[in-house]
């Protein structure tokens, strides 16, 4: 099965995927859980990216496993996103 994104990922962070992924996670929504480690594994390279891969087919019959495994690889992905500028501005 392919996943196709519903989004272009340039048009989000690493940062904006992340908070996405915890809100997906908090209201139970595993196919836009699918989507967003679909949008993340194509902007990292391994080991990440076949994890990012492992999620999203966790995310298919496993979500205890996908939700230890988003917990353990958003605290990797998060810090690689830039902070914030000053005024708002990216």
């Amino acid at each position: 099965m392919e996943i196709v994104a519903t989004s272009s990922p340039a048009t989000r962070s690493i940062g904006e995927l992340c908070v996405s992924g915890d809100w997906a996670w908090a209201h139970g929504d595993l196919l836009a859980m699918r989507d967003i480690a679909q949008q993340l594994a194509i902007r990292f390279g391994e080991p990440i990216h076949c994890d990012l891969i492992k999620l999203m087919e966790l995310c298919v019959d496993q979500p205890a496993a996908a939700a230890a495994l988003w917990a353990r690889l958003k605290e990797q992905l998060y810090p690689s996103s830039p902070p914030p500028s000053a005024d708002g501005v990216p």
